[in-house]
């Protein structure tokens, strides 16, 4: 049995980047996943590759995190396919760069749309699947920049910092009322996925941009997706029974600083 045999996963952003790696850990641990992703190709890909490796443990759709429809539509998918939604995973996300002068309105919307309104329109609608497949985890993908703050991230500090507090009102919301769902927060630092390519890219691009990152970090090295996925797999287990309202940290040390 895998340590997370049964669960059906629902995750969002799961085209590439860290998405991807938890379906196939989560997969390999005897879940069936389903991903969805605006990029819709890769996607495909990613569910592919999985299936291909666990039969009938993955598949995907096309999904705008921002459109109420398009949440109605992906979860009724996943629940046909999986038999339900026990794990949602809120991954889907921007980065937004600009400071308090040069931050522009649309920028601003966009993140905020994104990487917050989304979380809260998409785990209000995914309750009644939730409260169906109990026990139940809902595991959000913060920051590390929702703790600690950056002049030129005004828009993704706030967002992060939001999916933080968010999670801790759900957990809170979901213990009174007696459900069995539990609501965690996961705040990676600078993980190699393309969310950081633009940093990479500041810093000077290839190892010199990754080595003038990894200087902030304690550990002296960029998280790999695993790092993280780690975390999420278990809080999507039933070793994590007794952990809601939780940060889990995924950092290198940086925000002991």
């Amino acid at each position: 049995m895998g340590r997370v045999e049964g669960k059906k996963a629902f995750i969002t952003g799961g085209a590439q980047g860290l998405g991807a790696c938890f379906g196939r850990m989560l997969a390999a641990e005897g879940a069936k996943v389903f991903l969805t992703d605006v990029n819709v190709a890769d996607a495909e890909k990613t569910a592919s590759e999985i299936d291909r490796a666990y039969p009938g443990a993955a598949s995907f759709c096309h999904h705008d995190v921002t459109r109420k429809e398009d949440w109605e539509n992906a979860l009724a998918m996943a629940a046909e396919f999986m038999g339900g939604v026990s794990v949602l995973i809120n991954n889907a996300g921007v980065g937004g760069w600009g400071n308090i002068e040069t931050e522009t309105p649309e920028n601003w919307r966009r993140t905020l749309n994104i990487d917050v309104d989304s979380i809260y329109v998409g785990t209000q609608l995914a309750m009644p699947y939730l409260k169906e497949s109990q026990p139940a985890s809902i595991i959000n993908i913060s920051s590390v920049a929702g703790m600690i703050a950056h002049s030129e991230m005004l828009s993704y500090n706030t967002a992060k910092a939001a999916v933080w507090m968010m999670s801790k009102s759900i957990a809170l919301h979901c213990a009174r009322q007696g459900y069995d769902i539990r609501s965690n927060s996961v705040h990676p630092a600078f993980t190699r996925t393309p969310i950081i390519d633009p940093l990479v890219t500041m810093g000077g691009g290839g190892a010199e941009g990754e080595t003038k990152l990894t200087r902030q970090i304690p550990l002296q090295r960029l998280g790999e997706p695993e790092d993280v996925g780690y975390a999420v797999l278990y809080l999507a287990s039933d070793e994590s029974r007794f952990v809601t309202a939780s940060e889990f940290k995924i950092d290198g040390g940086i925000t002991a600083q």
